[in-house]
């Protein structure tokens, strides 16, 4: 595991096997395969966890990361590993009442980018390496419930955008830009 990297959730869960032998056999047999990782919350912290190891493993491939719900997964030397690593890109979706995605707190941040989406009212905002966003500016604690980091809300969250996929119902337009304020 990664220094710094959080130990406690995954702690309880029953020891995966390495996925690095299989990723390394199908990559020899498929050279331009892309690797992408993806998760909901405990998931999208292994997501982070595993997305580092593979770039680590293979530098000369690219690896893309997106979660939904994802907590903070290690501290700030941990964030720098992985949001320094030019193959490895993490981005994070994030519900903007989803209390899971602002714990643990301490020493403990987010790496890699944040893409803040929320319900009929809310316009989506992105965040270019997370800028240690915290619940002392516009994730406000006392708005979330436990119910706001169901992927349910996220996909209604995500459907009400406007996009091509069925199931567009949105009028939403998308992020067009990184959110620069501080």
């Amino acid at each position: 595991m990664a220094e710094g990297a959080y130990r406690g959730s995954a702690s309880h869960a029953r020891r995966p096997r390495p996925a690095t032998p299989q990723v390394q056999k199908v990559l020899k047999k498929f050279p331009d395969t892309k690797l992408c990782v993806t998760g909901h919350s405990l998931g999208a912290a292994l997501s982070v966890l595993c997305g580092i190891r593979l770039a680590l493993k293979f530098p000369d491939h690219n690896v893309q990361v997106i979660n939904f719900g994802c907590p903070k997964v290690g501290n700030a030397a941990f964030a720098k590993l992985v949001n320094s690593r030019k193959n490895l890109r993490v981005h994070r979706v994030a519900h903007e009442r989803d209390v899971v995605t602002r714990v643990p707190n301490g020493l403990f941040t987010h790496a890699g980018h944040t893409l803040q989406i929320g319900g009929e009212d809310f316009k989506p905002r992105a965040f270019k390496w997370h800028a240690s966003r915290s619940a002392m500016t516009n994730w406000n604690p006392l708005r979330g419930r436990v119910t706001d980091h169901f992927m349910q809300g996220y996909l209604s969250a995500l459907h009400s955008h406007k996009h091509s996929g069925k199931n567009c119902a949105g009028e939403k337009p998308w992020v067009s830009e990184y959110d620069t304020q501080q």
